[in-house]
């Protein structure tokens, strides 16, 4: 299976990676604690909570590691620092983030793994609210890939690393996609969390997605569309086998609602409801209908070649007139062979003007002259 032999070959990289430059990841960790730290502490004042926080992030062999390469390592270590100082501090562990599941500790991929299910959904909250909660995300699978490395045996060879991903589609309403907020997280977001993520699985991937993908894959970084995978039914139970996947993807472990889920301690269901319910979204004044959003041109457009413009939500672009026009194609091809050709036109433009006042005044000089044709042109290259 061509996955399988993909995911290995990268795992084996990584490992291979990791035990090369552990040494010096944690001699760059001591380094960092002795050195770095006390100087972040006294130029913006942490008290020993914040401290501590700190501390247990710059000894998480997992999330420093920026290809083990230590000076690149050192250089974003201290600029993420700052980041996560501005928008994690003080962590509120207490929120749960909605449609993300972790599977059971004891429940792997083939390769020892652990398994995260993302149910997309639409979330009815504001943007700084829907960023607020993939941060918290973020930090949440860190904290927990942390504590399953710790777990591990110390003279484990293979301890998990990363996570491996089934990103379910099933509930996906398209209108409802914010590019926004997936370009943010993937410029602003997954660099401060670096390689967690082993490869991700579509699932329930339908026809009715493909203009979806055909935006977002020109998003990704070529190293990340190689990991994502869209398998049938039966390829997932093949390489996870049945005994790693909830009876909602053909396994036979209980079905996902009814899985503990290790990052997310089950709560009373009141409780529940008062951390998950989101805030009232603000009053916006919708986008038109008729407005322009992407030029047909554009490589983001999933409907190249025609105008298209965003739901009120500013989701995926639809058909701004309904339907693919002729006329609107025409417009399109004529552009682009504009931007292709225009010096070409404008230069063959110039020449044929200046051709045919050459011949205009050739005519006007014979007339007046009224000249045999061969004195006529004596006389008028002389007058030239």
């Amino acid at each position: 299976m061509e996955t399988r032999k993909r995911l290995q070959k990268n795992r084996d990289a990584l490992l291979e990676q990791y035990h090369a430059n552990l040494d010096d990841v944690y001699s760059l960790q001591d380094a960092l604690i002795q050195s770095v730290l006390p100087s972040v502490t006294d130029e913006l004042g942490l008290g020993r909570d914040a401290q501590e926080w700190v501390k247990e992030w710059l000894s998480d062999t997992c999330a420093n590691r920026h290809k083990f390469t230590r000076s690149f390592s050192l250089e974003a270590i201290q600029k993420n620092l700052l980041w996560r100082l501005d928008n994690l501090w003080p962590i509120d562990s207490s929120i749960r983030i909605p449609n993300l599941h972790c599977l059971p500790s004891d429940v792997r991929d083939p390769f020892g793994r652990p398994i995260l299910v993302l149910e997309v959904n639409a979330v009815d909250v504001p943007q700084d609210s829907q960023k607020r909660f993939i941060i918290l995300a973020f930090e949440q699978l860190r904290s927990h890939l942390r504590k399953l490395y710790d777990e591990s045996e110390d003279n484990n060879p293979r301890p998990p690393l990363q996570y491996i991903v089934l990103l379910d589609l099933k509930q996906l309403s398209i209108q409802s996609i914010n590019i926004d907020i997936f370009t943010w997280t993937v410029k602003e977001v997954i660099p401060r969390f670096p390689g967690m993520i082993a490869g991700v699985f579509i699932l329930n991937y339908s026809w009715t997605h493909s203009g979806l993908w055909n935006v977002f894959k020109h998003l990704l970084p070529e190293n990340a569309l190689s990991r994502v995978f869209f398998p049938s039914k039966d390829e997932l139970v093949e390489f996870f086998s049945p005994s790693a996947l909830p009876q909602d993807y053909g396994g036979g472990l209980p079905k996902l609602s009814l899985l503990e889920d290790p990052m997310s301690p089950r709560l009373p269901e009141a409780e529940i409801e008062v951390i998950s319910a989101p805030p009232p979204p603000p009053i916006s004044t919708p986008v038109p209908r008729t407005t322009s959003w992407l030029s047909p041109t554009s490589l983001l457009n999933p409907f190249f070649g025609y105008p298209v413009s965003p739901p009120s939500n500013r989701g995926l672009p639809y058909l701004r007139y309904g339907r693919r026009r002729k006329r609107d194609l025409v417009r399109t091809l004529l552009t682009l062979f504009w931007i292709r050709w225009h010096k070409h036109v404008i230069i063959g433009g110039c020449l044929t003007v200046l051709l045919m006042l050459c011949k205009l005044r050739f005519a006007r000089l014979r007339l007046r002259l009224q000249l045999p044709r061969r004195d006529f042109l004596s006389s008028f290259f002389v007058s030239l």
